[in-house]
């Protein structure tokens, strides 16, 4: 079985790797992505992951080679590398990050395994901050009631793509997104897609 130090180098190694250009695809992604070995330290993280904590892309280095915790609340740390150490593909959770200058910030957090030839290399998380500080506009639905991943997935949704190209994007399972899709059609009150898609619209969320 590969070491842990051995899999951080190739992940590193792919991120950079000229032909794919993993890391500008990253880069490009609008959420906050991190890259992390199998023991749960940072590789990379793009600009809007740096920018959610609180660092300057100058200021990247200090979270590079660290454990994840680093940027965890305290009192959500332990339940959080037990998640990571359990080694199951990781659902979105809800959780206090701890930005630079100690505040804490609520944000959503999903992940996948990155595999070589079948066996994990490393982990790819993504974070959105929960809620939007926006006020809502009179007879719109609150838009801070939804997270921002709620956002991100309604804006792929009034693209028109489907559950699996959602689920592709945002490194979750199809179930996951079908089951978020059709919370938010409860909470707008609409029974399809097409419906949800036009009202987010009509109250300028999309």
């Amino acid at each position: 079985m590969e070491s842990p130090l051995v899999s951080a180098a190739w992940l590193a190694g792919r991120l950079e790797h000229p032909k794919i250009k993993y890391r500008d695809f990253l880069e490009g992604l609008g959420a906050a992505i991190f890259a992390l070995d199998l023991e749960g330290r940072f590789i990379f993280l793009n600009a809007p992951a740096l920018e959610l904590l609180g660092y300057s892309p100058e200021e990247a280095n200090e979270l590079v080679g660290q454990h994840f915790a680093k940027v965890v609340a305290p009192e959500q740390a332990e339940e959080a590398q037990d998640l990571f150490l359990q080694g199951r593909e990781l659902r979105p959770f809800v959780l206090q990050a701890l930005r630079k200058d100690g505040r804490p910030v609520k944000v959503e957090v999903s992940g996948a395994w990155v595999r070589r030839r079948g066996r994990r290399v490393g982990a790819l998380a993504m974070a959105w901050e929960v809620g939007a500080n926006a006020a809502p506009r009179e007879g719109t639905v609150p838009e801070r009631e939804l997270s921002k991943l709620d956002m991100t997935i309604l804006q792929l949704v009034s693209s028109g793509l489907s559950n699996r190209e959602i689920a592709e994007r945002v490194y979750l399972s199809t179930h996951t997104i079908k089951d978020r899709i059709q919370k938010m059609m409860r909470y707008f009150g609409t029974s399809r897609r097409a419906e949800l898609a036009a009202k987010a619209a009509r109250q300028g969320l999309v």
